[in-house]
């Protein structure tokens, strides 16, 4: 357990070494447990926020659940339970593509689905990581009444900040995530991939990009469609 910890610190100081000990021994109970535990918090946190666009006939089927005894418990379950439903969907549905497609391209015979799974729940865990420092910035920037659709609260600049023109709510979400922290993203993709695959950094960073588009891609279907 003490290594599973020590993986996680790792992840952020220097996050070859989480991928080198995951590659001899894919852990990734700590990791899950963390996801959900962070993805529990910010739907507690960002409530006060996402309660003005959250899809009322979504909350409204749980609100009439005595168990949740109220349309703001509701929206929280809804919000918490969902993000950890799609986690394990992508985690799940994510590894078992990229494991076919290693073993498709003949990349390291040793890969295994257990290690992209266990790699998996390490890296996806920049991204709540990614949004607990936007929600730390948005009391600042926005006041309740400021926002009225899921982009107004991606506080850190984005390339959406660019081009006000565009008005189409999935556009510019994805642009919202093409920022300074969306680079960290990818290149602890990279090194996982690197690292994992045993394949050259230019391989590794175009197949990290790949993924996080797709991720990002997911997300964004996800928040709107949820707000829409």
């Amino acid at each position: 357990m003490r290594e599973s910890w020590q993986n996680l610190i790792d992840l952020i100081v220097n996050p070859k070494a989480t991928f080198t000990r995951l590659k001899s021994k894919p852990q990734w109970g700590i990791a899950f447990f963390v996801f959900c535990f962070l993805v529990v918090v910010l739907a507690w946190v960002v409530f006060p926020f996402t309660q003005r666009f959250l899809n009322p006939q979504y909350v409204g089927s749980l609100a009439r659940i005595e168990l949740f005894g109220s349309t703001k418990t509701a929206s929280m379950v809804f919000v918490a339970v969902s993000g950890i439903v799609l986690g394990v969907l992508c985690a799940v549905g994510f590894s078992i593509v990229l494991t076919v497609v290693s073993r498709v391209f003949k990349v390291n015979e040793g890969l295994k689905f257990k290690h992209i799974f266990a790699a998996w729940w390490h890296t996806i865990l920049i991204n709540p990581l990614v949004f607990f420092i936007n929600i730390a910035f948005l009391p600042v920037f926005r006041r309740l009444e400021d926002i009225e659709t899921v982009v107004d609260i991606r506080i850190i600049p984005g390339i959406h900040m660019l081009v006000p023109f565009v008005e189409n709510l999935y556009l510019l979400m994805f642009l919202s995530f093409v920022d300074i922290l969306g680079i960290w993203n990818v290149f602890v993709l990279t090194v996982a991939v690197s690292t994992l695959a045993e394949v050259s950094k230019t391989k590794a960073c175009l197949t990290a990009v790949i993924i996080w588009f797709l991720r990002v891609g997911i997300d964004v279907i996800f928040q709107v469609s949820s707000a829409s």
